[in-house]
């Protein structure tokens, strides 16, 4: 009897190398409800900053700090940055891969350091009593803004990612509501703890201000570097885990800003480098997809400029395009006109830069998946949806006096019926 030979009719990639839902991030990233609440973050992020420059910054600033001035006016600037253009200005079209990359193709670093930097300056010293103010108020607005935003685009990820299902922009929306604080707090909590164990060391540091406090620091000294260490791991275990505090909101039934706070350290410090692993992956991956984003989206603008600028005369295209790339104040019709060509060309650009915030989040939620499964055991598909609660539930039960009522109407009516046959 000749021996019966298994048949492989099917492989599963995502069993076997699961770090490829990485790269599925990126069809996520560009759908239409996951770049929408991205565009309205990127647009509303500036705005924050320019409240608290309102606030903080005084006009004499720009003119005595110059360093901390062009601070200020990039966080106030719009969403997208200038990019480099597509065309030089010699009409050279790229054609070579070396005219391709030379566009910046990071986009997720960036990202990360506008959340960071802004909280690294507290730790670096030297910072009046205005800036401190114009950071936090900036930062908080952040938190707050990404709270909603960036917690909608990982519920929505972490559902896609990990069950395979899609819930509408609505349900991800009501979820984020629901635990608002927990995403905009879960940030603000182990800096918290930094804040508690630093106040001993300033303590400490106000006694040295005398001959016998220097002793008695020598003596505490032991004590004042455990807290420092404390302190330590602290900061970089927020440094490298706050991109995963959103998604374990978005993916725990109960999670909360301490079960993200936990969470977090322990799949940083628990698999340091299957996250140096992922985050280098993630990173190499968007540098790809950002060029693709990129260039798409300028060859759109290309695309719609060169036929006007044929129909129009090149002489005068000219001039239209300094008005274009450089509005200055309507002052009649034809300045209006290029003033809107421009902001149209803003919004495209702008898209493309919320590209990188949506591609950001979406990643962040594919690394916790991943991690969550590296260190919990934890399958994909274990994500909580509200509605699945209430799949197997029972009907309500209806008291004894509302049945018998319900069953004495129900006879009456029958009845009737036959008094009126």
């Amino acid at each position: 009897m000749a021996s019966e030979r298994p048949v492989i009719r099917e492989i599963s990639w995502r069993d076997i190398f699961p770090w490829l839902v990485i790269f599925r991030t990126f069809r996520l990233a560009i759908s239409m409800p996951v770049l929408l609440l991205a565009t309205l973050g990127a647009v509303l992020t500036p705005v924050g900053w320019w409240v608290s420059e309102q606030c903080f910054v005084p006009s004499a600033t720009f003119e005595i700090d110059a360093p901390f001035a062009q601070v200020v006016q990039e966080n106030r600037s719009g969403p997208h940055r200038p990019f480099p253009p597509l065309v030089p200005d010699d009409g050279r079209v790229p054609g070579s891969l070396s005219d391709i990359l030379s566009t910046q193709p990071d986009v997720i670093q960036p990202i990360f350091r506008r959340f960071v930097d802004p909280v690294a300056r507290f730790f670096r010293g030297q910072m009046t009593l205005q800036q401190a103010g114009y950071f936090a108020l900036g930062t908080f607005w952040m938190l707050v803004i990404w709270g909603f935003y960036g917690g909608a685009i990982t519920r929505i990820a972490v559902v896609k990612l990990g069950r395979e299902e899609q819930i509408s922009l609505g349900e991800a929306l009501g979820h984020v509501r629901r635990k608002l604080i927990s995403y905009i707090v879960s940030p603000l909590f182990p800096l918290l703890g930094v804040v508690l164990l630093a106040v001993p060391l300033f303590l400490l540091g106000m006694l040295m201000r005398v001959e016998y406090g220097v002793l008695a620091a020598g003596i505490l000294w032991i004590f004042a570097l455990l807290g420092g260490l404390s302190i330590a791991i602290l900061l970089l275990g927020t440094l490298f885990g706050w991109p995963l505090m959103w998604g374990v909101i978005s993916a725990e039934q109960h999670g909360d800003a301490f079960e993200a706070f936990s969470r977090s350290f322990s799949y940083t410090f628990g698999r340091p480098l299957h996250y140096l692993f992922y985050a280098v992956l993630a990173t190499w991956f968007s540098g790809l997809s950002w060029l693709l984003v990129y260039h798409v989206s300028e060859w759109v603008i290309l695309a719609t400029r060169l036929p006007a600028e044929i129909g129009v005369g090149s002489e005068r295209w000219a001039m239209l395009a300094v008005l274009i790339d450089q509005p200055a104040a309507a002052t009649n019709p034809e300045m209006v006109g290029a003033w809107l060509i421009g902001s149209f060309e803003s919004v495209v650009r702008t898209i493309a830069t919320a590209f990188g915030y949506s591609f950001f989040w979406c990643q962040a939620a594919a690394i916790y998946l991943l991690l969550r499964q590296d260190v919990d055991q934890t399958e994909f598909d274990e994500v909580f949806v509200e509605r699945e609660d209430r799949r197997y539930e029972l009907p309500a039960l209806q008291s004894v006096g509302s049945t018998a009522a319900n069953q004495s109407s129900e006879s009456s009516a029958e009845s009737s019926e036959r008094s009126n046959r």
